[in-house]
C-alpha cells in the first residue's frame, strides 16, 4: 500500500522576509564592519544612506539623525571608516541593510579625523580669513570671560587684568568646557554676551588637556557662533602647543588664558609712563617749533620789507594806476566804436522800416478794390439782362403760356392723352384749362383724318 505524499508548506513574501530578518537580527546584533563609504546621501529628514563596500561586496547601511547628531566625525563619500550596529532587514524591500549606532575613522583616530575636516571645510568657506578678524581694542573697559567658574583659567585671567590694570570691569560668563553638552554651552554664552552693551572684547577659552578634553572648542556650532559674533573674540584654549577650530575663526588667538589677559589689558603702569614720556617729547618738540619759527620770524623782521615797506611797494602801486589809466582808456574807446555801430544799425532799420511798404500796399488794396466792386456790379448787371432773356423764352414755351391761348391738356388715368384711338365711349378723362379743370366722360370716338 503506497503511502501518501506530504503536502509541502508554502510559506509568502512577508513570512521568509519576516523569518530571514529573526535569524539574521539574533546573529549579527551587534557587530564592527570595516569598509568604504559611497552614495552618501542626506535627505531633508537629516537620516544617513550610504552603502559600505569592498573589493567583492557591498551592503545597505542606514545611520539615522538621532546617532548621526552624537558624532564627533562625519563621514563621506570615500571615508575608510569602521562602523558599528546590527544588521536587520527592511521588510518593504527585502534588502538586507546595517543600521548603524557608531562610526569612525579608520587609520586616524575619529577626533583627528574629524578635527582636520571641519577644518578644511570651514577654510574653504572663509571663516579663518584675515579680512573678516575684527581688530582688539587697545584700552578696553569692559572684559567678558566665557570659561569655566571652577577652573584655573578664571582665576589667572581675573588675576593677571587686575594686576595690569584695576579699572577695567571684568563680566564672566560661567560654561562647562568639556563634557556632553559643553560646546552648545559655550556657543550660546557667546550669543548671550554679544547682547551685553558696553562690552569692549570677549575671551573664550580654559586650560590645556587632552584632544578629547579640548574638544568643545573643536565643534562647528563654537565656531560658527565665534564668526558672527560682533565683539572681538580673543581664542585662549590649552597651553602653546594646542590648536583648536576656535583659534583659527577667533579674531586673536592667545597660546594660554594668562597671555589672553595679558594681550587684552595693557599695563597701566606701563602706558602711564608712555604718557608722561609723549607729553615730554610733545612739548620738546612744540619748544623746538617755537624756537625755530621765532628765529625765522627775527630774520624776516630784519629784512627791508618790514623796515620800509612802502619803498617796496611804490612800485607796484604805480604800475597798478599805470594799468587802470590804460583800461579806462581802453573802455571809453571800445564804448566809442560800440556806439557808432549801433548808430550804424539803427540807420539801417529806419530805411528798411516797413510803414513805406505798409503805405504802398494800403494804397494798392484802395485801387483793387475800387476796380472789383466796378467789376462785379458789371457782371451783374450783365447776368440780369441775360436771366431776364432766358426767362422770356422760358415763358413763351411754358404749357401755361399755351393754355392762356385757348389750349388744353387732358389727362386719362394720369398721362396725357395724345390719340382718340386708346379711348373708349364712358372712358372718364380730366381737362385741364388756363384756369380751372373738367372731368368729363367720352360719348362719341371720332378718329383722325390723318393716315
Amino acid at each position: 500500500m503506497k503511502q501518501k505524499e506530504s503536502t509541502p508548506q508554502i510559506y509568502s513574501v512577508s513570512e521568509i522576509t519576516g523569518d530571514v530578518k529573526s535569524i539574521l537580527e539574533s546573529a549579527f546584533d551587534s557587530i564592527w564592519i570595516e569598509g568604504e563609504i559611497s552614495n552618501l546621501r542626506i535627505p531633508g529628514s537629516q537620516h544617513a544612506y550610504f552603502i559600505l563596500k569592498d573589493n567583492h561586496s557591498q551592503i545597505r547601511c542606514v545611520l539615522f539623525k538621532g546617532f548621526r547628531a552624537g558624532l564627533k566625525f562625519q563621514p563621506d563619500d570615500g571615508d575608510h571608516v569602521l562602523l558599528f550596529g546590527r544588521v536587520t532587514v527592511y521588510e518593504s524591500r527585502g534588502d538586507y541593510q546595517v543600521i548603524v549606532e557608531h562610526i569612525e575613522p579608520k587609520g586616524l583616530g575619529a577626533l583627528q579625523k574629524a578635527f582636520e575636516k571641519l577644518k578644511a571645510r570651514l577654510l574653504q568657506e572663509g571663516l579663518f580669513s584675515e579680512d573678516m578678524k575684527k581688530s582688539i581694542p587697545q584700552f578696553p573697559w569692559r572684559v567678558g570671560v566665557v570659561t569655566s567658574a571652577t577652573g584655573a583659567a578664571i582665576r589667572d585671567i581675573i588675576n593677571i587684568i587686575q594686576r595690569r590694570n584695576p579699572k577695567v570691569s571684568i563680566l564672566i560668563y560661567p560654561v562647562k568646557v568639556q563634557g556632553e553638552g559643553s560646546a552648545e554651552e559655550i556657543s550660546d554664552a557667546i550669543q548671550q554676551m554679544n547682547k551685553v552693551s558696553g562690552l569692549d572684547v570677549l575671551i573664550v577659552g580654559r586650560g590645556g588637556g587632552s584632544i578629547e578634553d579640548l574638544w568643545a572648542f573643536n565643534e562647528e556650532i563654537v565656531a560658527r557662533a565665534i564668526s558672527k559674533s560682533t565683539l572681538p573674540v580673543v581664542s585662549a584654549v590649552g597651553h602653546e602647543i594646542d590648536f583648536t577650530i576656535a583659534d583659527f575663526v577667533a579674531d586673536l588667538r592667545a597660546p594660554t588664558p594668562s597671555a589672553a589677559a595679558e594681550l587684552v589689558v595693557p599695563m597701566l603702569d606701563e602706558q602711564a609712563k608712555k604718557l608722561n614720556m609723549m607729553t615730554e617729547q610733545l612739548l620738546v618738540f612744540l619748544q623746538n617749533k617755537i624756537q625755530i619759527y621765532g628765529d625765522l620770524l627775527k630774520r624776516l623782521m630784519g629784512r627791508r620789507f618790514f623796515k620800509d615797506p612802502m619803498h617796496i611797494m611804490q612800485p607796484q602801486v604805480q604800475h597798478l594806476d599805470d594799468l587802470n589809466n590804460r583800461l579806462f582808456r581802453g573802455l571809453d574807446q571800445w564804448v566809442l566804436v560800440q556806439q557808432q555801430k549801433l548808430s550804424g544799425m539803427i540807420q539801417q532799420l529806419v530805411q528798411l522800416t516797413p510803414a513805406k511798404n505798409i503805405r504802398q500796399l494800403g494804397e494798392k488794396k484802395a485801387l483793387f478794390h475800387h476796380l472789383l466792386v466796378q467789376n462785379v456790379h458789371s457782371r451783374m448787371r450783365f447776368n440780369r439782362e441775360q436771366f431776364g432773356g432766358v426767362l422770356k423764352n422760358l415763358n413763351a414755351l411754358s404749357p401755361l403760356a399755351i393754355l392762356d391761348r385757348g389750349y388744353s391738356i387732358t389727362n386719362f388715368q394720369g398721362k396725357a392723352l395724345t390719340q382718340s384711338e386708346r379711348m373708349t365711349v364712358g372712358d372718364s378723362i380730366k381737362i385741364r384749362l388756363a384756369k380751372g379743370q373738367l372731368r368729363c366722360t367720352v360719348d362719341e370716338i371720332i378718329p383722325s383724318q390723318e393716315k
